[in-house]
């Protein structure tokens, strides 16, 4: 049986003699003539904004997942996306009223016109060289960007 008084670095009073051991007022004495570097301030957590935005989610995680309540800026773009597209709607609508008869018959030959000549170009790219393809491929592209500025 081990008795402590014979094992001192045994009991848990007696403290741990070693190398590295030093008696606690030398290291107060050495703690005390080097410099302590401070923690910088974070200018972040410190900025009023990020103060009221860290007390708004302490407050929605206090009181728990509420599944209607959104927070304000998600609400306001979802209000300011539905009224732009609600606003882009009416746009088209009113374009289509204000179309004459004469402009809705030329957008349907032209649509026609276009789907008979891609049937056209399909069946003569079948047996074409691709060489012949890419360039018909090249023309069309041509065509179209000349078109879309025109218009």
């Amino acid at each position: 049986k081990l008795t402590l008084s014979l094992y001192p670095s045994l009991s848990p009073h007696w403290p741990a003699v070693g190398p590295g051991w030093r008696p606690e007022s030398q290291e107060e004495e050495g703690r005390d003539l080097i410099i302590q570097p401070k923690k910088r301030l974070n200018l972040v957590r410190v900025s009023k904004s990020h103060q009221e935005l860290h007390r708004e989610l302490r407050m929605t995680h206090k009181r728990g997942p509420c599944l209607n309540v959104k927070p304000e800026l998600q609400r306001v773009l979802e209000q300011r996306n539905w009224e732009q597209g609600m606003k882009q709607r009416k746009e088209a609508e009113e374009e289509k009223k204000n179309r004459s008869p004469l402009q809705q018959e030329l957008l349907k030959r032209h649509q026609r016109l276009e789907e008979r000549e891609l049937k056209a170009q399909q069946e003569g790219l079948q047996s074409s060289p691709e060489f012949i393809r890419v360039k018909e491929s090249l023309r069309r592209t041509t065509i179209l960007d000349l078109g879309e500025k025109v218009v």
